[in-house]
């Protein structure tokens, strides 16, 4: 029975990634945002093996969540970008393929080897027929620009992420 454990575990932790909020659009830096978890094998011969399992795990799960956050995206033509890649296979492994590119934000590694990872992609990196069609909120569109103007770069928006560890 408690050899069941570390297998329930390491299914039910991309369920419990994908449950909350693991991704989001910012649309001042025009950046899509997403976060994974992995968790390390315990049968691991040592903890380095079960880190790199884990950040293997991580990743994937980061690049599944941004899928999903994109997903609900809305586009100009009224439609999301869940609706469009659901008949278009070759754009969806387009996408796919860029949201392997993400770039790592930030790592943290816990004492039991399980990492979590925050990671990001530019949308002006994701294929033209989605970058192009998204329609930011009629609040962030608004927000962006008033931000512009007051604080060239994105240091404003970097600051309260810099504390939190």
């Amino acid at each position: 029975m408690a050899r069941w454990v570390p297998l329930a575990l390491v299914l039910l932790v991309p369920c419990a990634a994908r449950a909350g909020t693991s991704g989001a659009i910012d649309w001042q830096r025009r950046v899509l945002k997403a976060s994974g978890q992995g968790a390390p094998d315990l049968n691991a011969p040592s903890i380095a093996v079960a880190r790199l399992a884990a950040e293997r795990a991580a990743i994937a799960a980061a690049q599944r969540n941004a899928l999903e956050t994109l997903k609900e995206a809305a586009l100009e033509s009224g439609g999301t970008v869940g609706a469009l890649l659901q008949n278009d296979n070759a754009l969806r492994a387009k996408l796919q393929g860029k949201l392997r590119a993400l770039r790592t934000v930030k790592t943290r590694y816990f004492s039991d080897g399980g990492i979590s990872m925050d990671v990001e992609v530019p949308l002006d990196e994701l294929p033209p027929e989605i970058a192009q069609a998204l329609k930011p909120p009629a609040g962030a569109a608004a927000k962006a620009s008033s931000t512009s103007e007051t604080s060239p770069g994105t240091a404003s928006s970097a600051a309260p992420d810099a504390g939190a560890k």
